[in-house]
């Protein structure tokens, strides 16, 4: 395998690869970040590392949106991609001792990082419905987050001394943003409904108590196709899990969720968690024997959460609805 580093922006990509006739030597080169640029790449690639192209695997870091395009031609074009977490890649590169930086010398790391990684994630890119889905999803999140930044603006706008004029500017603008959303959230339940599979999966993760249709909208492009091997990674992904940290014999605090993750897929599940507390017999007595336990309320509610992870991944991987019946087991 050929592991070249591939360093996104938003106008070019710069790449690094071992010479295949001299290791020790580093080949360079930069393509504008366009499909004439990826064409571009994919003649450089052919030319320096000739052979099945299911033998190169470019490693690059996700950059927001900058590098999605691109992943996705490649993939098509039949390289290996690798779209790492550039937490991770920055780590590695800071374990290098690296006093200076540009694009091409993180494209050196990026290839040196793949090259050393036992286990590699290989790009596979989502269905043309779950990415829509992830599009409109996007959407609608950004639209209530601006809905609630201008009523925020308009209680302001109240003690303004010129206030009427503001405020009325305020609620044309959330009048607006209001029509959008509901056309986005009319877009997502068209898309579902357009489904059978999604339809499928959306009533499963309903039939748990708890959990409604705007909650298993939010999950169904993690769950739809199945790349969670297991409940306890997906709860990882959004962020969940407790982190733990001990060292000697120190005193340490109680274990605290890692703080990464998906944080509005948390703040998605905290209301339903509520609900559950209250409606699922089984979630509001596991939440009961926590609290007779000494935990406090907040880290009681957030394992109710983690558990309705826990449920939806299982009613999907089995495709069966909820039953109460299954117990939930502290």
């Amino acid at each position: 395998m050929h592991f070249i580093g591939c360093d996104v922006s938003k106008l070019t990509l710069d790449l690094a690869g071992c010479d295949p006739d001299r290791d020790t030597r580093m080949l360079i080169h930069t393509v504008p970040n366009s499909q004439a640029g990826w064409r571009q790449l994919t003649n450089w690639l052919e030319q320096q590392w000739p052979g099945p192209r299911s033998e190169i695997g470019i490693v690059m870091e996700a950059t927001g949106v900058y590098h999605t395009l691109a992943a996705h031609y490649l993939h098509a074009a039949g390289f290996r991609v690798m779209v790492c977490n550039p937490g991770r890649a920055a780590d590695y590169s800071r374990s290098q001792n690296r006093l200076n930086k540009s694009d091409a010398l993180d494209a050196r790391s990026l290839q040196r990082y793949g090259a050393t990684l036992e286990r590699i994630h290989w790009f596979q890119p989502d269905s043309p419905e779950i990415e829509q889905l992830k599009a409109l999803l996007a959407l609608l999140w950004q639209l209530e987050k601006d809905i609630r930044r201008w009523h925020n603006r308009l209680e302001k706008a109240r003690f303004e001394p010129a206030g009427d004029a503001v405020c009325a500017a305020i609620k044309r603008q959330l009048r607006n943003l209001e029509r959008e959303l509901k056309r986005t959230q009319a877009g997502i339940d068209t898309l579902i409904a357009s489904s059978e599979a999604l339809t499928r999966d959306q009533q499963l993760m309903c039939s748990i108590q708890g959990i409604g249709p705007k909650t298993s909208q939010s999950l169904l492009p993690l769950l739809h196709q199945g790349r969670f091997t297991s409940a306890r990674q997906l709860a990882a992904f959004i962020g969940l899990t407790p982190c733990h940290r001990q060292s000697g014999t120190s005193l340490h605090p109680p274990g605290r969720l890692s703080g990464r993750g998906d944080a509005r897929l948390r703040a998605k599940l905290y209301l339903p968690a509520l609900t559950a507390i209250k409606w699922n017999p089984a979630l509001g007595a596991f939440y009961g024997t926590l609290i007779e336990r000494g935990k406090t309320p907040k880290q009681a509610i957030t394992a109710v959460m983690r558990k309705l992870v826990h449920l939806c991944y299982g009613v999907i991987k089995n495709q069966t609805p909820y039953r109460a019946d299954y117990g939930c087991l502290p």
